[in-house]
């Protein structure tokens, strides 16, 4: 199967949902989300799936725009705006700059091996080295696995309490090591940096400084990070936007644009 029919499946599956749940055998049309980053040959493929799916494509929406659509900023004061777009697996910036209620991609930049599981990485490491157990590297598959849930279960646990306990049972021994929230943020601060270093390149690339962004948008799970909000905070001198499902964020301006058309 070609890449086109794969996501052809995938939005098949969509469909079929939505008009179970809506109840109905016939959808009007799709707004579809799409990376900043999409060039038109992938757009294009885009739209070629979900015409072999049988959906009508109302519009191609960029996910940076999606998320500021949910936010309502189309009807926020005319300028720049930033969406920081830190998922489990990769990490987009994106810079939009809102004139007459039209968002246009200023620039774009990220990281596509950067995310939410190099930071489970990072903590699973540590952990085994504080427990005096083997290596990540050493373990065989189905403990790193093990070890890997328990890291994540920790990190998650950290983004509202101080201290928690990674506990796992592994071939080569027990883990059960106590961590912190400052611990936890030391051993993942140079991901974080490198967040906001492709932040940095993306605002010089588009020749702006970081106190003429008006607003921030945080998109992906990963965001709902303290240590990631803190260093977003720093960076742009104002609190992000925070208050939606960071994982249903681009879906909900989805929607809010197919209402709209």
């Amino acid at each position: 199967k070609s890449p086109v029919e794969v996501s052809a499946e995938i939005l098949a599956a969509l469909r079929q949902r939505a008009e179970d749940t809506f109840d109905t055998d016939a959808l009007h049309g799709a707004v579809i989300t799409v990376p900043a980053y999409f060039d038109d040959a992938q757009r294009q493929a885009t739209k070629d799936a979900a015409q072999l799916a049988g959906l009508n494509v109302l519009r191609l929406l960029n996910e940076p725009t999606a998320a500021a659509i949910a936010y309502g900023l189309d009807n926020a004061i005319e300028g720049l705006y930033a969406v920081y777009d830190l998922g489990g697996g990769t990490f987009d910036i994106s810079l939009l700059r809102l004139s007459k209620g039209v968002f246009e991609v200023v620039a774009v930049g990220g990281d596509s091996a950067l995310g939410g599981d190099d930071y489970d990485m990072a903590l699973a490491v540590w952990l085994l080295a504080q427990a005096g157990l083997p290596t990540l590297d050493a373990l065989d598959a189905h403990d790193k696995r093990v070890v890997l849930r328990a890291a994540r279960a920790a990190k998650e646990a950290m983004s509202s309490t101080d201290t928690t306990v990674a506990a796992a049972t592994l071939g080569a021994g027990a883990l059960s090591q106590s961590v912190s929230r400052e611990a936890f943020e030391a051993v993942t601060q140079s991901l974080t940096q490198r967040t906001l270093q492709l932040m940095k390149r993306v605002l010089r690339d588009a020749k702006i400084k970081a106190d003429e962004v008006q607003g921030i948008v945080m998109v992906g799970g990963s965001t709902r990070m303290p240590v990631v909000q803190a260093a977003v905070e720093a960076f742009y001198g104002r609190a992000p936007l925070t208050n939606l499902n960071p994982d249903e964020v681009v879906a909900l301006g989805a929607a809010v644009q197919a209402n709209a058309l």
